[in-house]
């Protein structure tokens, strides 16, 4: 967790809110975040209606720290009216704010709007924000426990459980039609936005907080927009129309063939060849009811880049519009040639000498025989020229195009084709995430996951059921202690479905995708199933991942937050591929 406080604490509340964040330490030892002090103020009052802001690569949420004066007990936070406090076996009291008021919804409410504001003014796109509320003071517990009211609104304490809880579910909440993490260089962007007074944080302190680097601001909106449209079915582009080569005038016997016309001719050619290789290797259009896109951002794996060579959001092909380009056709690239090694010994082709006087008397003498006069020789020597360079240059422009302008391959021949080894890691490989070795103990890929979950998700995946399953078990050493960790990746068959599975495996009492554990899969030193699991997920266009932790022994078990924290490294383990994903 890194801490950012530009500016002295104003409160005592927020001293100790920050003084608990200081002890978690940086880097995601405990939770990769970054909370940064940027009080709101509002009102001639000058009532905060926030203390913080919390960045997760998930997405934002604004903090309030707010005191409970002269009060103890347990507190009853409700999503609208007034909030109670009640002691042990005492009546319930109207709970009293430092400030006045005895809710900071209303508040945080407003902050979430102004900072929407300022980010969108900035040309951010924040996504859903989600509010926090920290109560400081003799707060004995809270009424929900787990401090969620619903609507992206959030309470907790103080203590280290508490918070970690109400920060991973104000993530989760954030991270909600979120189709791309925020990078080193969103963050910093929206901190200045936000006019953080003080120093930005580091791309590596970034680095060290799970943001994922990327030197150019992606949270625009005319980005994010095409990577949330992902799972809308794509139509299949036309063919380009092959140009038509413009005439050239027949050869006057009298006339040699002018540069012009051979020129033509060439651009012709080469035009012709493009658009008939384009059309040759154009992709074949996606099945119905698939994505023709992936999301930028993976859970595992380089991200795919972008189709079409317009540049990051199109940058590139709007330097051709201020160009003043018109919206005619594109002349097409010009084709790529291979250098061909000389071999040794080999015969050098034969050039005809250009035309000579001498050729000229030659010329002459057949046309006293009755045959072509000089000019018409000459003629006929230069079209044969010109369609000999017109069938390598055809040539070059499909092979280049159709095999990929490899280097060294040779013109006419077609590469052998290979059939790759089925990717993914065999149980036995380690893994490293954040410090901690992760070991794959076992794995198994399903075609179906009928007969593979329980509970309402059991429900969803029978009636909407996924194109693959990948599970894996891995096992760790955390704090000394022996940990397993559940992977569950789910390919859907689209962006929306996968968010909609995401969302219900995210509530409470709703079920789950089965652990190996659970259907009879284990290893030696492992447990028979989960016990006191923390949980973690998240989504990548059509597919799901689900993370479940547990102590392998129940009677050696280590701290919550060090379990937590192993459930998000299970984000970054691999599996093997799901079928369909």
């Amino acid at each position: 967790m890194l801490a950012l406080i530009p500016a002295p604490l104003q409160t005592a509340g927020e001293r100790a809110f920050f003084g608990e964040l200081a002890r978690w330490d940086t880097g995601g030892s405990v939770r990769a975040a970054v909370v940064a002090s940027l009080p709101l103020v509002d009102g001639p009052l000058g009532r905060r209606q926030s203390d913080a802001v919390l960045l997760v690569p998930e997405g934002i949420a604004v903090i309030r720290v707010a005191e409970v004066v002269r009060q103890s007990g347990v507190v009853r936070a409700t999503p609208e009216g007034s909030w109670t406090i009640a002691a042990d076996d005492g009546p319930s009291q109207v709970l009293q704010l430092a400030g006045g008021g005895s809710t900071p919804l209303d508040g945080l409410m407003r902050a979430g709007m102004d900072t929407a504001v300022k980010l969108r003014r900035a040309g951010l796109e924040p996504g859903r924000i989600a509010r926090l509320t920290v109560l400081v003071g003799e707060v004995t517990g809270l009424d929900p426990a787990d401090g969620d009211l619903g609507e992206g609104d959030h309470v907790a304490t103080l203590d280290p459980r508490s918070l970690l809880l109400a920060i991973a579910r104000a993530s989760r909440h954030a991270g909600v039609d979120n189709p791309r993490l925020w990078t080193t260089a969103d963050v910093r962007a929206a901190l200045e936005a936000l006019e953080y007074p003080g120093r930005g944080p580091s791309v590596e302190e970034l680095n060290g907080e799970a943001f994922p680097y990327s030197p150019y601001v992606l949270r625009r909106p005319q980005l994010l927009t095409p990577a949330a449209m992902n799972a809308a079915p794509k139509a299949t582009p036309p063919a380009p129309q092959a140009a038509e080569p413009s005439p050239t005038p027949a050869p006057n016997p009298g006339d040699p063939l002018s540069a012009t016309g051979v020129a033509r001719a060439v651009a012709a050619s080469v035009a012709s060849a493009h658009a008939a290789a384009v059309a040759a290797a154009a992709p074949a259009a996606p099945a119905p009811g698939r994505t023709g896109q992936r999301d930028t951002v993976e859970v595992d794996g380089e991200p795919a880049p972008p189709a079409g060579d317009a540049g990051i959001g199109g940058l590139f092909g709007r330097e051709r519009e201020s160009a003043g380009a018109t919206d005619g056709p594109v002349p097409p690239p010009s084709p790529r040639t291979a250098v061909l090694p000389a071999t040794p010994g080999a015969e050098e082709p034969r050039v005809r000498p250009p035309l000579s006087p001498a050729w000229g008397a030659t010329a002459s003498g057949n046309r006293a025989e009755g045959g072509p006069s000089d000019g018409a020789a000459r003629t006929r020597w230069v079209i044969a020229a010109v369609v000999l360079a017109l069938v390598v240059l055809g040539a070059t422009a499909a092979g280049v195009l159709l095999g990929g302008g490899d280097e060294g391959a040779t013109p006419g021949t077609t590469a052998p084709v290979t059939e790759s080894a089925p990717s993914g890691p065999a149980p036995g490989e380690v893994r490293t995430v954040d410090g901690t070795a992760y070991t794959l103990q076992a794995v198994q890929v399903d075609d179906t996951c009928a007969g593979h979950a329980y509970g309402q998700v059991a429900e969803f995946l029978a009636a909407t059921d996924c194109t693959g399953l990948a599970r894996a078990l891995y096992s760790a050493s955390v704090e000394g202690a022996p940990v397993v960790v559940s992977v569950s990746r789910v390919a859907m068959a689209d962006t929306a479905i996968a968010r909609e599975l995401r969302e219900l495996t995210d509530t409470d009492g709703s079920g789950n995708v089965s652990d190996l554990l659970r259907e009879g899969v284990t290893y030696a030193g492992g447990p028979a199933k989960l016990s006191s699991a923390q949980y973690a997920s998240a989504v990548s266009g059509p597919t799901v991942t689900v993370v479940e932790t547990a102590w392998a022994n129940p009677a050696t078990t280590g701290s919550v937050a060090a379990l937590d924290k192993a459930a998000s490294d299970g984000l970054a383990l691999p599996v093997p591929p799901p079928p369909g994903g």
